[in-house]
This record gives C-alpha cells, structure tokens and sequence, in this order.
C-alpha cells in the first residue's frame, strides 16, 4: 500500500477489538451490604484499587478497600456528594491533547463521588479513534453515571462519531431542534476533499473498517439498551430498518426479516441515505431518552436541582495550551526560516557561527514541541536529520581557519 494511503488508514482505523461490558443504567454504587455478614456501608466507590479491590469512600469508615463480589450493590446516591459535574464537548474530536484531557477528566470527576457527570454535546464529529477513547473512558467509569446533554448550538447536535461518544453515555438528553446520526466513516484526502474508506482503501480494506465501526457502535447503543440496527444504520446508507411489534413488544428489525404476524409500524432508514434522528424521532425509537429546553430542566429530570454545578474547564485548557504550543511553533519556525536565508545571503564566520547556533537551537526546540504535542502533525524524524546536518555543518565551520 502507498505510503499515502496507509498514513491515512492509521488515522482513520481504531486499535484493538471491540470488548463492551453490560452497565446498569445508572451504575453508580451508593449502598453497600456484605453478602455474608449483613454489614451496610455507604458510600461511592473510585476507579482506584488497592491488592485488588475497590477502594471505597464511606460514610461510616472512611477509605475502605472492599472486594465488591462480596457485597450487594445498590445505586441511591446515599452517600453520594451532592454535585454534578459538567464536561463540554463543543468542536471536532482531531486534538489528542483535548482527548487525553477529556480521559483524564471523566476518571478525576467520577473518583469526587457526585451524583452524576454531565457530557454537554454539540459537535460535527471528529477521528474515529479519538472518539473509541472517549467511549472508552466513559464505560469505564463504572463507579459514577455519565449523562449526555445533546445541547446544541454551532453544530446542531451529536454528529458523525459525536453520536459514539452520546450511546456511551448511560443516558441521553436532547435539546429541541438538535439531531444525532450521520456516523459513517470517511477520510480526507491528501488535497483536503472527504473519500469514502471504499474510494480511499478499495473495496475490502475499506468494507472492513466500515464493518468494525458498525459493529462497535452497535454494541455502545446495546450496551444501554439501545437498538443496535438503528446504530448500524447511522453508518451504513445500505441497512433499512424498520419498527415492527410483535406480543407487544417493539422491534427494530431488516425488513427482509419481518415475519406476517409482526404488525407494521414505522420505516425508519431506507437504502441510500445515513439514518438522522431529530431529538423527537431520537425520543420516538428509543435512541434518546427525553427531550429537555435547558440543562436546568435536565436537573430536575434526574432530582438534582438542588446540586451544586462544578464546571470542569479541562478540555478549554487543553485547547488553549495547544494553541499556545502552536503559536510557538510557527513562531520558531518563521525565525529559522530568516536565519536560513541569512546563511545563505554569505556571513563573516563568527556572524555565521553565531546564525548557526541560533539555527541549531530552534531545531532543538521545534523537535521538542513537536515530540510533546503530536497534534502538530509534524515529522519529528525529518527535523532531527536536519538538526543532524546543521550540527556537521556547525562542527566543520567551527574546526576551519
């Protein structure tokens, strides 16, 4: 494969197999009882373990390390801290740094014990391997809930793989007039257009990575209890779906599969075009869980009216710090750029030598930055064999009379 192609397939394709655990809806473990000796603790557990298990907050003992297969486990907020805690995802899902920041975040907020934390969504989407990250740490955090509020504003809703990264969530709110959908992969071009992973990798390479896409966003809606198909259908303009009932159970099923005692009740994706849901339609099939006007309204939906707001900026700063580091960069990199042109407009050796380790320090530091914040997409290989070749050429000029 060109060199070309398999750049872009690595940033397109996600590592690893597609491993879902089942969650309960709400998962946060608030009352604890001892199987054997009846013993009732309350509490939150963390993320953190010790020799194996759990490490606990309580009421009554304080940091505790409890092996949770020997205890019942209730989620009714006894114990819990009477917060909420609010992440914002408003952008493309491109920066690592954002992602890491985001990670990191979900297990510091659901290690503080609050009632639940709040994934404020409005996003066109971004890399499908960032987004599996996100999910990632979001099922993860199986000490404390995780709520999605598709809030809209400048892109309307959970778009592309921000629908991934709202099935994470244990439940989804949306605002009116938002959508969610439209979560098939694609690539970009080495001129900037959007392929198709079929035009970009042919037809298998391409089938593949479509097909794992579908199944794991399939598996996040499940996971929550979801309809798995109408996931698949947000990726693959080739899967209809229909809603059928049956002893009075509703079915989302392929209408191929549809038996003559299942009644008819709705068509919601035909072939050649992405499944979009409005916040209603998300409602109507099951996809999302209510429609809110505001985040207040959402509060009081989940009894939380009365709790304390704790805005978690981490995303913010980790969009400002990059965008420092870039302006650092292309700060560097402009003032080599003179100082190369110098060189070569001819100097007196001790002006020259001085240009040279200039030159050679902002090499330095332009490796540096870019090793740290790989979201400059910079070959780091290609600045260290320049580097390399400004240092002979600094040691030959040193050495000369």
């Amino acid at each position: 494969m060109p060199a070309g192609k398999m750049k872009k397939l690595q940033r397109t394709i996600f590592a690893g197999a597609v491993v879902l655990l089942a969650f309960s809806l709400l998962c946060a473990a608030d009352t604890f009882t001892n199987r054997s000796s009846g013993e009732v603790l309350h509490g939150y557990a963390t993320s953190r373990t010790e020799d194996g298990r759990a490490v606990v907050h309580t009421q009554e003992k304080g940091l505790v390390n409890l092996n949770l297969a020997e205890w019942q486990v209730i989620a009714d907020r006894m114990g819990r801290n009477n917060k909420v805690i609010i992440l914002s995802l408003d952008d493309e899902i491109m920066l690592e740094i954002e992602t890491k920041a985001l990670e990191e975040a979900i297990v510091k907020d659901s290690n503080e014990g609050p009632l639940f934390i709040l994934l404020e969504i409005d996003t066109p989407g971004g890399r499908t391997d960032l987004a599996q990250r996100i999910c990632g740490a979001i099922t993860e955090a199986r000490n404390c809930p995780v709520i999605a509020f598709v809030k809209g504003g400048k892109y309307g809703g959970a778009i592309s793989v921000g629908a991934a990264v709202a099935f994470a969530c244990s439940k989804i709110y949306m605002a009116n007039n938002t959508i969610i959908g439209a979560a098939t992969t694609i690539t970009i071009s080495e001129t900037g257009r959007p392929e198709e992973l079929k035009e970009a990798f042919g037809e298998a390479i391409g089938e593949k990575i479509s097909s794992a896409w579908r199944a794991y966003l399939a598996s996040l809606a499940e996971q929550n209890r979801r309809p798995g198909l109408l996931a698949r259908a947000m990726v693959d303009r080739d899967i209809e779906v229909i809603e059928v009932t049956e002893g009075g159970r509703r079915l989302f099923i392929d209408p191929v599969n549809k038996r003559q005692q299942q009644n008819l009740v709705r068509t919601w994706s035909k072939k050649g075009s992405l499944l979009t849901l409005t916040a209603t339609e998300a409602v109507e099939c099951m996809i999302a869980d209510k429609i809110v006007d505001s985040r207040q309204e959402l509060l009081r939906d989940l009894n939380a009216a009365g709790a304390e707001i704790v805005m978690d900026d981490s995303l913010e700063k980790a969009a400002r710090e990059f965008k420092r580091a870039r302006l650092r960069f292309d700060k560097l990199s402009k003032s080599l750029d003179l100082q190369m042109k110098q060189m070569e407009q001819g100097q007196t050796r001790p002006r020259g030598l001085s240009i040279l380790r200039d030159i050679r320090s902002h090499y330095k530091g332009l490796i540096a930055l870019a090793k740290r914040y790989p979201d400059l997409q910079v070959n780091v290989q290609v600045l260290e064999e320049q580097l390399n070749s400004v240092e002979a050429f600094y040691q030959k000029e040193k050495k000369s009379r």
